[in-house]
């Protein structure tokens, strides 16, 4: 028999490996654990290629919000386009953040140019908030809120991942 594979299958899938413990024949019992096992390989497979494509989806979706950053018509002297340096800065971090969380498809409420050649983020789900700010230079800012509590915390990729789940939790 085949080395056994760690699979987290729904009771369908159970139901068809108890077969084998009430099987009357060996040979039979070792077909339909195989048939159990190519089923549940082939359902793991859809749900990873599902996941993978919903993320391809919501990292898009990231990179169309800052392209429509993009265009020069908004832009003067006064409100100046964002940086090459925020530009980059931000998708950086944003890439590296949504990869790092499985399934999450809160995307920002808004992404804006602030004026000064840096780029505002923010995500809202309830009472909560989260801004993610980028200046002309690439630096990064960090704020959340809840109500009355706020904070500014550092922009690490673990820091962002962790508050885009903090956001959820509502």
């Amino acid at each position: 028999m085949s080395e056994a594979v760690s699979y987290n299958y729904t009771k369908p899938f159970s139901d068809i490996m108890n077969v084998r413990a009430f099987s009357p024949s060996e040979e039979r019992s070792v077909e339909l654990s195989k048939i159990a096992e190519q089923a549940m390989r082939e359902a793991v497979e859809m749900r990873h290629s599902a996941s993978e494509e919903k993320q391809q989806q919501i990292e898009r979706n990231l990179l169309v919000f800052l392209a429509e950053l993009d265009d020069e018509s908004d832009y003067n002297e006064e409100f100046l386009m964002p940086s090459e340096l925020a530009t980059n800065a931000t998708r950086n971090v944003l890439l590296q953040a949504y990869r790092s969380l499985a399934n999450f498809s809160l995307l920002p409420r808004f992404v804006t140019a602030d004026g000064d050649g840096g780029i505002r983020i923010q995500w809202q789900h309830g009472a909560r908030e989260l801004r993610l700010l980028c200046s002309d230079e690439g630096a990064l800012k960090l704020y959340w809120q809840d109500g009355n509590n706020y904070d500014l915390e550092e922009p690490e990729v673990a820091n962002i991942t962790s508050r885009l789940k903090w956001l959820k939790e509502v």
